[in-house]
């Protein structure tokens, strides 16, 4: 995995998640903050795996995929502005998925201490993120549920 350069505030700034937020409140985590490169089919994380980071991707798409039954399924394909790494904001952090480029991809890596401590700080600028991080996470399982709702819809399948 490369890493092409340090994240500055305002890089920071300019994620959904932080906007809004002024350089000053973001200078602390963008100084361990990195900007990461992955070439097409290397993996970011590996399912069981600990982690210890939050992850935005900037360009490219990113597969997560989970062994179940001993085989690979696709859970996801991630896109520019997404965020994935949830895993590391909780306890005995450990990825749940696997998560591999498809094609050229850039993302911002933070650590989940970091963001946790901005979490907590009991200002206002803390319970924005709350909200923020609440809201993606709500998009996230209604996208999840919609998909579920699909299964077994996709129609006849014939030969010929």
């Amino acid at each position: 995995m490369g890493t092409t350069g340090r994240v500055s505030a305002a890089d920071l700034s300019s994620l959904p998640l932080f906007e809004g937020l002024t350089p000053g409140d973001l200078d602390t985590l963008s100084m361990s903050s990195l900007r990461r490169s992955l070439a097409d089919g290397e993996t970011l994380v590996e399912m069981g795996a600990p982690i210890s980071e939050v992850h935005w991707l900037e360009k490219g798409q990113l597969a997560l995929r989970v062994l179940f039954e001993n085989r690979w399924v696709l859970v996801s394909t991630l896109h520019a502005g997404d965020l994935l790494g949830w895993s590391a904001l909780r306890e005995q952090p450990t990825a749940l998925s696997t998560a591999r480029a498809i094609g050229p991809a850039v993302l911002i890596s933070m650590p989940a201490s970091g963001l946790l401590a901005m979490l907590a700080g009991g200002s206002e600028q803390s319970e924005l993120l709350l909200k923020r991080l609440f809201a993606i996470a709500t998009e996230n399982l209604d996208e999840s549920r919609a998909q579920l709702l699909q299964l077994g819809r996709e129609g006849v399948i014939s030969a010929g």
